[in-house]
């Protein structure tokens, strides 16, 4: 059985894009407490598919099609908290590593 030489890297960038969202997330859930509308959930229920699809991610391309969506939801969270007067900060996104 030939075992995967970036299977800890894999599961690193698995577990630090998991961390990511639910960053954000917890960021949503802050400012949705403090009265800020966040319509029909639309954010927060991209964040729970997106958590959920990171979570089960078996493959780097997977995983870098999740992380492709949650960068542009983190744009959008983004935007949407400066609207409210609120900043944030970009997160480090996991890579895939370089094929040699």
């Amino acid at each position: 059985m030939v075992k995967d030489p970036h299977l800890l890297e894999f599961l690193e960038a698995r577990g630090d894009a998991v961390e990511n969202l639910k960053a954000i997330q917890l960021s949503l859930s802050r400012c949705v407490d403090e009265g800020m509308a966040d319509s029909n959930d639309e954010y927060y229920n991209q964040l729970l598919v997106l958590v959920d699809e990171a979570s089960i991610s078996e493959t780097w391309d997977e995983l870098m099609e999740v992380v492709s969506q949650a960068k542009i939801l983190e744009i959008d969270v983004a935007a949407w908290l400066s609207g409210h007067g609120r900043t944030s900060i970009s997160l480090p996104w996991p890579r895939p590593p370089k094929r040699q």
